[in-house]
This record gives structure tokens, sequence and C-alpha cells, in this order.
């Protein structure tokens, strides 16, 4: 017995059929599970050393539908293994593909993290040497070592981690690209939510806009910027800060999918040129070093597809 029908057998269920699924970015497995009764439900499989990350995503589930966030329920974990209702697969690219005008039912989940604390998180809020640990992240994909990081770029990075830390915060999803936002029984859900906390007010918005399909696809990013300002309440100054979130946000992702692809997931770089495109304008506005755009172009440059 495997250890995903191990834990499924815990948990008292005994499927009829199982199908892997696409994984995210990170090491956990994904399965769809055929039970007898004909439904099916979402098992995630662990790495054999992950049990307590289990239980902490576990947790921020709990957590998050214990305050009306739009997630899938949780249906119960056993060591490893982690079991969620199943929101089918009509992501909002699909949806994008259909013709659909995906934006009002976006905007309405992400209005319900953006109304929401998260006192009692079990993810502590965002600050500015995290932000700076994710660029860190990109410096490894675009120079050979950090000493080869030039000054410049150094010093823009520890200042755009600051800035950012400085924002006004919300709950944030953190990850709120369409490929992880649902059509689900007539409203639009979330997936891939256990690293939500306090961030950045326009976080999550620039996921959306900027990111994978849907920054190749959505239209109207000033309209939609806009909208969410004034429905949100975003302070003043929130379209500097919008940008300053799309270079932070922007230059993580690219180092992220460079590091996937080394490991062998090249099917991330599909989205690299959009996202690293979108970066670039970001960088260009907020008059970064020079260093630093020829670092992003070089990515995309040597991971073409």
């Amino acid at each position: 017995m495997t250890g995903l029908e191990t834990g499924l057998a815990a948990l008292g269920l005994a499927p009829r059929g199982i199908v892997g699924l696409a994984g995210d970015a990170s090491q956990r497995r994904f399965f769809r599970v055929l039970l007898a009764n004909g439904s099916t439900v979402i098992a995630a499989l662990y790495q054999a050393d992950a049990a307590d990350q289990a239980a902490r995503d576990r947790a921020v589930q709990l957590w998050a539908t214990d305050h009306g966030l739009p997630v899938p329920t949780s249906l119960g974990i056993a060591g490893l293994v982690t079991v969620a209702e199943d929101l089918g697969d009509f992501d909002l690219e699909r949806a994008l593909d259909a013709g659909i005008e995906v934006m009002p039912g976006a905007l309405a989940a992400l209005g319900a993290f953006q109304a929401c604390g998260w006192d009692g998180l079990g993810t502590p809020p965002f600050d500015g040497a995290f932000f700076r640990r994710e660029l860190a992240g990109f410096e490894r994909a675009a120079f050979p070592t950090p000493e080869e990081t030039p000054g410049a770029v150094s010093t823009f990075l520890d200042a755009l981690s600051g800035r950012l830390a400085s924002h006004p915060y919300r709950l944030v999803h953190r990850d709120f690209h369409v490929n992880n936002l649902f059509l689900h029984r007539g409203r639009v859900w979330t997936v891939d939510f256990q690293d939500m906390r306090g961030g950045p007010d326009t976080y999550d918005l620039v996921s959306l806009l900027r990111e994978r399909a849907g920054g190749e696809r959505i239209v109207g990013e000033e309209a939609w910027k806009a909208s969410a300002a004034e429905r949100f309440a975003w302070a003043p100054g929130w379209e500097e800060r919008y940008l300053e979130c799309a270079a932070q946000r922007g230059l993580k992702v690219v180092g992220t999918f460079v590091r996937l692809a080394r490991e062998g997931k090249r099917r991330y770089l599909a989205w690299l040129a959009g996202v690293s495109r979108h970066t670039l304008a970001a960088l260009s506005t907020l008059g970064a070093p020079p260093a630093l755009s020829a670092a992003v172009a070089a990515c995309v440059a040597a991971n073409e597809l």
C-alpha cells in the first residue's frame, strides 16, 4: 500500500480510482480521488519529512474556513496526507479561454481577503527581511555568485524591500493568479493559500493582473486597478505601491521560474517572458539601475523554450 493509500485508509476513505494532478511549485503531490459513492476529493501527499508542514497547512485552511474565506473545505489529515473538497478543473485560465469575464468574480474573492484581519493566523506578516530573502532568490538565478551582484542592484533591492514593508497591510493570499482561482458553485474559490499572511494592500492584485495567463489576457489593467482601489478603499499613493509590489513580486517570480526550470520543471518557462515584461516595465518606472533590468532580460534569453 502506498503512502497515499495508507493515509486515505486512515481517514476511512476507500478509493475506486486515483488520478495524479499537476502540482504547484512546492514538493507536494496532488491527486483526484474517486470514492465509492461517485464523488471526488483532492488529496495532497507531502514529502516524508514534511508532516509538520502538512499540519501547519491544514491549520491555515481551517482558520481560513472559520473566517469565511473562499477556500475548499478540509476533509481531514492523516500524517503526510491531507484531503479537501474538490473544486473541479475550471480555473480562471480556462474561463478566459472560454471567453468568460473573470474579473468580477476574482475581485469578489479578493475582497474577502481584503476585508479579513489576520489575528490568530499561524503565518507571520511579511517584513522587510522576508521580502529581501525572496529577492535573494532572483539574485541566485541571475548572477553566478552573490559577490557578482552589482552594488547598485543590491542597494535598490534593499530599499525596495523596506518600502514594501511600509505599505498599508491587508490579508494577502500571496499567490493570487488565475491558475489558483477556480469557478465553482457560481463563485471564485482559491487554492494554494497556505502561505496567506498580512502584506501590502496591492500585492494580490499584482499577481492577478501581471502573472501567468492573467498578465497576458485580462484586458484593462488600469481600469481594474482603479476599480479595486475604490472598492477596497486603498489609501492614497496606491499607484506607486502597486508598482513597487509589481517589481518585487515580479523579480521573485522570475527567480522562482528559473530555479524550477533548473530542477527540471520547465513548464514554468512558458510564463517567464510575460512576467519579465511586466517586471521590466515596473523597474523602468521606478528608476531601477540598468544592471537589474539587464539581469532580468538575461534570465529570459538564457531560458527561452
